[in-house]
């Protein structure tokens, strides 16, 4: 072949060549187009499937159908219309980024303090917009009547979320041997007893060996070697089980313990149990001590310990315990400072931390202070006036002398006899009360409702069902527990949107109650001219709808007169619900196909609303 010949050969085959990957192109591109776009819309609603799972279900279902938050699941945000779809993906991504003010929907976007990114909350919006793919009877049931249309990302949702209910750890929560121990100082004395070289808060030197108290398979007592850096009698008693073995000895409770690993088992016939039974009652040794917590009073205190209000106010106790005006007792141990006490600036001082160690704030300082003001920075050696009948909140190691010598005027002496203490007595910043023998300390302990509350969509009885339970059975502490398959994972959170991630979306909180459904309807409605003799009051996702003698209202405009004495009946047709009576809830939550009688016995005017869902609203007019 002539070259002239192979060079139009060649131009002809090229030709060829650009022509079919044109046809090619122009055939093959457009479908692979499509086939990307479906397959990347399948991820990103399969990612947004995993995302409500870990994030949203809690307050609007494993299918979205709704609870504490509106129904998502819902054939509105299906519609595939371009201008309707447009305007329920802006809807969307705004509630994602902001919340809703006013509501427990907090801002999700991390630049707003929440926890997801801009593409994260992409899938989750996919998800919700996503059409309708599968029709199913059951579906109905799942999604609360919402529709039977869904699609497979709420499926996977769905699965996504029994997945995680089947890793959820659940344990009943309690007390054990160890923090009844810790909480009444038991072994502690004990201990000091073996070792009196050293104070129960002194650093023990490394290398140390520390005498314990016997025990039935240590007759002879044990000795702890000491080796780290910062440990104290005090320490060793609480890291070395030394109460707990104390307490299992004293009330026959069959227990191992291996010194090896520092492990204690309580035993029941000789295997290992988890714990404890709330309501179980125990001995405690002589010479037990309490510890005062947050919200203790005397009565809750006496009820605990099987004493009676008396017996914990006696003695020693008598000038310990001090109250606040709802009966609690102060937790943190106080002194009364002998009245004109000044305190001296120590280095490092501050306004607000000599305001803190006497139980004041700093606007009291700066009051009973001329010239002073909060910004006026102060220096060691400075003499400052406390206000009338000081105080001074013990601070850890603490001594009488200490506190004196950091107040004019003041001597540990002084310091003694104005508390009515024992002058060698030894400060802790705890409230340490002296405890008669205790015979039937009542062990405190989660009971099934209890664990269930701490989960979204989950009773006592559906808990039961699903470990095979009674709902009212006294379950061990420390049991581990099996989450129902419906469950939504954990509760969420009681905190309220305030409405500042995104100011452009937020209104005054004088504005706000002004809205209809939340402050005004009540106080502007008027009663109707008849008086309805049966009257149901029926929950949508975001609505009451008043049925009065047959009639329905429009939602959240629902006005009905009835005479003291009647009972409305409650009905949630969709969602988790509370029915707050003038601003008082009235029974328990009602989820979908709940239903609730509430008695009207007082004559007045009642705003009929639900915490979870401001919006919703109906009055009541109780008559005579």
């Amino acid at each position: 072949m002539n070259t002239q010949k192979q060079i139009f050969l060649i131009v002809v085959l090229f030709f060829m060549f650009v022509g079919a990957c044109g046809a090619y192109a122009a055939i093959d591109l457009p479908v692979r187009a499509t086939d990307q776009k479906k397959w990347h819309d399948s991820e990103s609603i399969e990612r947004g499937a995993l995302l409500f799972a870990n994030n949203c279900r809690t307050c609007h279902g494993n299918m979205g159908q709704g609870g504490v938050g509106l129904p998502l699941n819902i054939d509105t945000y299906k519609n595939q219309d371009p201008l309707v779809l447009k305007n329920n993906i802006a809807k969307l991504e705004r509630t994602l980024q902001c919340g809703r003010a006013g509501t427990l929907m907090q801002p999700w976007l991390n630049t707003n303090g929440g926890a997801l990114n801009e593409r994260q909350l992409e899938h989750l919006v996919n998800l919700i917009t996503a059409p309708g793919t599968e029709d199913s009877a059951d579906l109905s049931d799942a999604t609360g009547g919402l529709g039977t249309v869904t699609n497979k990302g709420w499926k996977e949702a769905e699965e996504f979320a029994h997945v995680l209910n089947a890793e959820t750890s659940v344990v009943v929560g309690g007390e054990t041997l160890d923090t009844i121990a810790k909480d009444h100082r038991i072994g502690v004395q004990d201990v000091l007893d073996l070792n009196p070289q050293w104070q129960e808060n002194e650093v023990i030197k490394t290398g140390s060996n520390v005498k314990l108290p016997p025990t039935k398979n240590s007759p002879n007592g044990r000795s702890y070697h000491v080796t780290g850096g910062n440990e104290t009698l005090g320490k060793i008693v609480d890291a070395q089980h030394v109460g707990a073995i104390m307490l299992a000895e004293l009330n026959n409770i069959e227990y191992s313990y291996n010194a090896d690993t520092n492990t204690l088992t309580l035993l029941e016939n000789g295997s290992p149990i988890s714990g404890l039974f709330p309501g179980q009652e125990i001995q405690l040794p002589e010479g037990a001590q309490y510890i005062v917590k947050s919200g203790d009073t005397v009565k809750s205190i006496a009820d605990q310990h099987g004493l009676t209000e008396n017996q914990v106010r006696s003695g020693a106790n008598a000038n310990v315990i001090k109250t606040n005006p709802d009966g609690s007792i102060i937790a943190e141990n106080t002194l009364t400072l002998p009245a004109n006490t000044k305190v001296k600036v120590q280095p490092g001082d501050t306004l607000a931390t000599i305001a803190r160690a006497h139980g004041i704030e700093v606007t009291d300082l700066v009051s009973a202070n001329t010239g002073l003001t909060a910004e006026t920075p102060v220096g060691a050696g400075q003499e400052l006036n406390l206000p009338a009948n000081p105080k001074y909140v013990v601070q850890k190691n603490d001594t009488l002398e200490s506190i004196a010598a950091r107040h004019t005027g003041v001597t540990a002496a002084d310091l003694a006899r104005q508390n009515n203490i024992d002058p060698n007595a030894t400060l802790r910043p705890e409230v340490i009360l002296q405890l008669p023998k205790v015979n039937a300390y009542s062990v405190k302990g989660d009971s099934l409702d209890d664990v269930a509350k701490t989960f979204s969509n989950v009773t006592a009885q559906t808990l039961g069902q699903a470990n095979g339970i009674a709902a009212d059975a006294v379950v061990r502490i420390g049991q581990n527990l099996k989450l129902p398959d419906d469950a939504w994972g954990t509760a969420p959170s009681d905190a309220r949107n305030p409405g500042t991630a995104c100011v452009q979306f937020a209104v005054p909180e004088s504005t706000f109650s002004e809205l209809p459904g939340v402050g005004t309807p009540a106080a502007t409605a008027t009663p109707p001219a008849n008086v309805s003799q049966t009257v149901r009051i029926e929950a949508g996702p975001n609505d009451w709808v008043v049925v009065a003698d047959g009639q329905k209202s429009e939602p959240n405009k629902g006005v009905v007169a009835v005479r003291t004495g009647t009972t409305i009946e409650f009905h949630s047709n969709t969602g988790l619900h509370t029915i707050t009576v003038g601003g008082t809830k009235a029974g328990p939550d009602i989820n979908t196909g709940d239903t609730e009688q509430v008695p009207f016995g007082t004559a007045g005017q009642f705003a009929i609303t639900c915490d979870y869902h401001p919006a919703m609203h109906a009055t009541v007019f109780v008559q005579q």
